[in-house]
């Protein structure tokens, strides 16, 4: 897994490379997913790809952290409340319906 740079290097990256700095976040972020179990990596992805168009409006960094914070505390938010209230998660289904192919002779 790729090592995190120091603090300082991130800060002058985020000042003098900004592009540099979002290759690294992208690749630390694919290294994170595919690290992560089977079973979770395609809603990991679609996540990942949520934030990155999140992210691509934001005109600052301090924009950025914001968007990234929110996010964090919305899935925290869900975590919290599967935790505290399982059944009320269990029991939340969706209905599937079964979309059938017009078929034309």
């Amino acid at each position: 897994m790729t090592e995190l740079p120091s603090f300082d290097r991130l800060l002058w990256l985020a000042e003098n490379a900004p592009e540099k700095l979002d290759a690294l976040q992208k690749q630390l972020s694919q290294e994170a997913i595919a690290g992560s179990s089977q079973a979770n990596q395609a809603n990991l992805h679609g996540l990942l790809h949520d934030l990155e168009k999140r992210l691509a409006l934001c005109k600052n960094s301090y924009q950025r952290c914001q968007v990234v914070s929110n996010l964090m505390f919305q899935k925290l938010a869900i975590l919290n409340q599967v935790y505290s209230q399982p059944n009320s998660f269990l029991n939340n289904k969706a209905d599937v319906v079964v979309l059938r192919k017009n078929s034309r002779d």
